[in-house]
């Protein structure tokens, strides 16, 4: 039988994920959105990461992401009751003293390697304290929070629940703290995964913040929805339901290759065909998408 464009849309049922084998066990309790786009960027390193559990050494960036965010939970936790943000030079002292410090040690515990540093822990962690005296001064001011590191579990009918945890939730929206090279003023692709999650679990707009400090310089740049519009994503509901569609059937491409690879066995190597998933992928050496004769 030949089918034209409509009758094979009309053709195909919806997918129902309870039908696809879940073959996961213990090695997954949970999807994140970060679990969600690795999978999407790349079935192996997801693999790795998920499945294997292989852990790489920490980076120099996110390090420092996850320092500056240490410092904001600290101000913003306390200012769920006081209404008032900590002063500069105590907040300061507190991240140069101890939370830089604290957040490399975790690190390197966590994964047993040594943190791979671009410039070096002191001139990272200049620039953290420069982000940091930026933000408190220019937007910290003007956010009352209600929660701060709050971890919530979504159901979207999946086998397992998809799980996030925002930076901050306000009356009005939920914010979410992005640290890179370069302050951004559109949401990444994989910001929108995010928020789509986010506002099904809250109601609320996602919020990003982009920061960046500049390695030779150290000079800051901030950008939030004041700055750029573009950086307030509010899904819609359809764009949920399509975002929702379109998980399931990455859990079901995730099935079908543990049915035919298993566990231990590489699968697609899909980061080959991406812009720059190799080149940032710590599972690059002895991957088999760059073997050599």
């Amino acid at each position: 039988m030949n089918l034209d464009a409509n009758q094979y849309g009309k053709a195909m049922p919806e997918l129902d994920l309870l039908e696809i084998p879940w073959l996961f066990g213990d090695y997954l309790q949970h999807f994140s959105a970060s679990s969600i786009d690795m999978a999407i960027r790349c079935k192996e390193q997801w693999r790795q990461r998920y499945i294997l559990k292989r852990k790489v050494a920490p980076a120099e960036a996110p390090v420092m992401g996850l320092a500056v965010h240490g410092a904001f939970e600290r101000n913003f936790s306390q200012k769920i009751d006081t209404h008032v943000d900590l002063e500069l030079v105590d907040l300061l002292d507190w991240y140069l003293e101890e939370g830089f410090a604290r957040v490399c040690f975790d690190e390197q515990e966590r994964s047993g390697e040594d943190i791979v540093w671009d410039t070096g822990p002191e001139q990272t962690r200049q620039r953290g304290k420069f982000i940091i005296a930026s933000y408190q001064d220019a937007v910290a001011p003007r956010i009352q929070p209600l929660k701060t590191e709050t971890v919530f579990d979504l159901s979207w009918g999946l086998p397992v629940p998809v799980q996030g945890r925002f930076d901050l939730e306000r009356e009005t929206s939920t914010v979410d703290f992005k640290t890179g090279k370069q302050a951004t003023r559109k949401p990444k692709e994989s910001w929108r995964i995010q928020a789509a999650i986010y506002t099904e679990a809250t109601g609320k707009p996602v919020e990003f913040h982009s920061l960046a400090a500049s390695a030779k310089t150290n000079a800051v740049t901030i950008t939030t929805p004041l700055e750029a519009e573009d950086l307030l994503v509010a899904p819609h509901e359809l764009e949920r339901q399509e975002m929702k569609r379109t998980l399931r059937n990455v859990v079901a491409e995730l099935s079908l290759f543990m049915a035919m690879y298993g566990p231990d066995n590489p699968w697609p190597t899909d980061g080959k065909f991406h812009q720059w998933a190799c080149d940032y992928c710590g599972y690059r050496p002895g991957c088999i998408a760059w073997r050599t004769p």
